[in-house]
């Protein structure tokens, strides 16, 4: 699965949240949140995203739980938060029953928002959009996507949760896994590795060198730069992981994400 390079107009991610939630009737969109709401998320709020979030909330997903900016705050369970980061640098978008969390990275010097990265219990992390406006889109479409094949999958919320997972185990003989989108789906993310911060230093690369320098003995970056689709980083898998619970950190724009581990 690659990206589009464009990131979608506030314009394209409503009409597809809109026509998401048209095409399942266990899927609503939440109401529409103000600006004095979204002042008090604790970071910078782009207009692009307030322009979504004035309109509609975020998108409720049956049992699967709610997708947006709009996520509740607290709805984030077992303090799964301050994995994600500092504070103001990043913002809940989603959490589900697989311990799995996806935010947004937001750069608190500018206020720029950035990719969307996924965690989870085991030590790896995954980014998963350019941004969140191709994610949300992404979202609405896996929507559709069940919602038309729910007869293969008995029912529609067995079909989204293949269809957002990208394993088609509970489907039947008569769906077509050789679809365009489906084999899209079920490509999965490429691998990048993560290397130390000495190994980093001693690249030659100034941007490495730069954000190495700033972290602590034992962590671990990953340079993600050149992704075209959704990458995984398996930061507990590497031989020189410490131990403890990852906490995640972005630099270079969300770029480059780090890993430090916490006991």
């Amino acid at each position: 699965m690659t990206w589009s390079s464009e990131i979608p107009s506030w314009q394209d991610v409503v009409q597809a949240l809109r026509e998401a939630s048209d095409a399942e009737e266990s899927v609503r969109l939440g109401d529409g949140v103000d600006d004095e709401e979204m002042d008090g998320w604790g970071v910078a709020v782009p207009e692009p995203v307030r322009e979504v979030c004035r309109r509609v909330g975020a998108l409720h997903v049956g049992g699967h739980g709610d997708f947006g900016a709009s996520y509740p705050s607290g709805a984030v369970s077992g303090g799964a938060a301050w994995r994600c980061g500092e504070p103001g640098s990043f913002r809940v978008v989603h959490t589900n029953a697989y311990a799995e969390t996806y935010y947004v990275d937001i750069d608190p010097a500018t206020g720029a928002w950035g990719p969307v990265f996924k965690f989870w219990e085991s030590h790896g992390a995954e980014l998963v959009a350019p941004s969140l406006q191709q994610w949300l889109v992404t979202v609405g479409e896996l929507v559709e996507h069940a919602a038309r094949d729910a007869e293969h999958f008995d029912g529609f919320s067995t079909a989204f949760l293949n269809w957002f997972s990208g394993d088609f185990a509970d489907a039947d003989d008569e769906f077509d896994e050789d679809s365009p989108a489906a084999l899209a789906r079920t490509a999965g993310p490429a691998t990048t590795q993560p290397v130390t911060i000495e190994a980093a230093c001693a690249s030659g690369d100034p941007v490495l060198a730069h954000v190495g320098s700033q972290l602590p003995q034992g962590a671990l970056l990953a340079d993600l730069r050149a992704t075209t689709g959704p990458t995984r980083v398996p930061f507990g898998r590497h031989p020189m992981w410490p131990g403890g619970t990852p906490v995640y950190g972005r630099f270079h724009n969300g770029t480059i994400l780090t890993a430090i581990g916490h006991t």
